[in-house]
């Protein structure tokens, strides 16, 4: 079994790790949801990195964010994506977003960052499901 070590990922994939990130995620996504024929995507879109899918009833997008810090120090990028997504997808019901960062506990508390993105999705009823750091420890190796 092989640790995640985001320092050797970006060693390995050193012109450019966001790219080779988002392309493991997307792999991951396809894989997840049972995609075999890939998802349509534009060059630079909006809010989500492919057009949404619909499994079981439910519109799904997905983001990869790939940070040197925490995801709390990124709470402006969250909730503009979050905006943008349900301005740009107004049928998606779910986005996944895939990171390599976490999120800091506050004392004991969910992070303030988390709460406010959060409080914008379901504002957006929008639901999330954060694949942060330690999704990969699993995802990758198993």
């Amino acid at each position: 079994m092989i640790k995640t070590d985001w320092e050797v990922f970006k060693a390995k994939f050193s012109t450019n790790p966001q790219d080779a990130f988002e392309w493991m995620c997307y792999l991951l996504f396809c894989n997840e949801f049972r995609v075999i024929t890939g998802i349509f995507r534009y060059k630079n879109q909006s809010a989500i990195e492919t057009n949404p899918i619909s499994s079981n009833g439910i519109n799904i997008g997905w983001q990869a964010k790939f940070y040197d810090t925490a995801l709390s120090s990124h709470k402006n990028d969250l909730l503009e994506t979050i905006a943008k997504a349900k301005r740009d997808y107004p049928d998606l019901n779910k986005i996944i977003f895939y990171t390599n960062s976490e999120w800091g506990q506050s004392k004991g508390k969910e992070p303030q960052g988390k709460v406010e993105v959060e409080k914008k999705a379901k504002e957006n009823n929008l639901e999330i499901e954060w694949r942060c750091c330690s999704f990969f420890r699993i995802a990758v190796c198993c």
